[in-house]
């Protein structure tokens, strides 16, 4: 890693990148963006479809727990992966189990648990106070780029490898069993199985991403992007292709202005990402006008 670094800071001081990536931090920040943009975007698509948006802000709420949690069972505070990665997958497949299991909205089923998940993070945090500093766990509800380390890195790379590579060989079957249920069954295909498959794919990842972009922001990253797609695609390759652009666009320049700014990434992405959105709907506006 090091060597990448200096290679990236040599680039940087000799005025073939922006200064700004003289700093480590910045490179590490700038290589979990374009690992985190493509894949987030991509999965937007199905969260859409599936109407799952708030799933995942309940997956984020859940990260405050699985902070805790781990802090508690002796895990460092910038690395709490067991419990973090443990609960927030617990979680998730609570949440898919009881949707399969019961005739409750998605809605309800997650407004149920949501609320869980925040008393249990409020119990929890209090706890881990009176042991750490509640600012070295800050970073995981607002996203930070000065605490990525090597390790997050190497997670994230390792998450977005293995999540992309199944999501890839998946993705046509998970849509087609959002669109119509039956019709995949016909085709031999199981849709539960394949909803647990997206969800621990998507756990993973909201995971991996969330100290860039933190807890409470994660959901518009996903939500957002592919909204904004929406109203721009004219079929679902070009629904997936453009929600990938715009969500990689929203990571990159919002790192590149949190640098700049002395503010948290997440909430300059997440910025960033609305004012293509509302871009988007301009554009669609405008399209519609000459059209008619």
């Amino acid at each position: 890693m090091e060597l990448l670094y200096d290679i990236i800071g040599n680039c940087a001081q000799a005025g073939w990148l922006p200064s700004i990536f003289q700093h480590t931090f910045m490179i590490r920040g700038f290589l979990a963006a374009m690992l985190i943009g493509p894949l987030l975007g991509a999965m937007g698509t199905v969260v859409i479809t599936k109407k799952l948006a708030f799933f995942t802000q309940t997956i984020g709420n859940a990260a405050m727990s699985g902070v805790a949690i781990g802090l508690l069972l002796g895990e460092p505070v910038d690395g709490t992966y067991a419990g973090l990665y443990g609960f927030c997958l617990i979680v998730a497949l609570i949440m898919t189990f009881i949707k399969n299991r019961s005739r409750l909205s998605n809605d309800t089923i997650i407004g149920v648990v949501l609320a869980q998940v925040l008393g249990i993070g409020i119990i929890l945090m209090i706890l881990v106070t009176s042991q750490f500093n509640i600012h070295q766990v800050e970073a995981i509800l607002f996203g930070s780029l000065i605490t990525l380390n090597d390790m997050d890195l190497i997670t994230l790379f390792a998450a977005a490898l293995s999540a992309g590579i199944i999501f890839t060989i998946t993705y046509n079957r998970v849509m087609l069993s959002s669109f119509n249920p039956v019709l995949s069954r016909s085709r031999g295909l199981n849709p539960v199985f394949l909803e647990y498959v997206f969800v621990a794919l998507m756990t993973t990842i909201v995971v991996a991403s969330l100290k860039l972009i933190g807890a409470l922001l994660v959901l518009v990253l996903i939500v957002v992007p592919a909204a904004a797609a929406q109203n721009l695609a004219c079929n679902l390759r070009q629904f997936v292709w453009i929600s990938i652009m715009l969500s990689t666009i929203s990571t990159t320049v919002g790192l590149l202005l949190s640098g700049l700014l002395p503010v948290p990434s997440g909430a300059v992405i997440v910025l960033v990402s609305s004012l293509l959105f509302y871009g988007s709907l301009v554009v669609r506006v405008a399209v519609k006008g000459k059209r008619a």
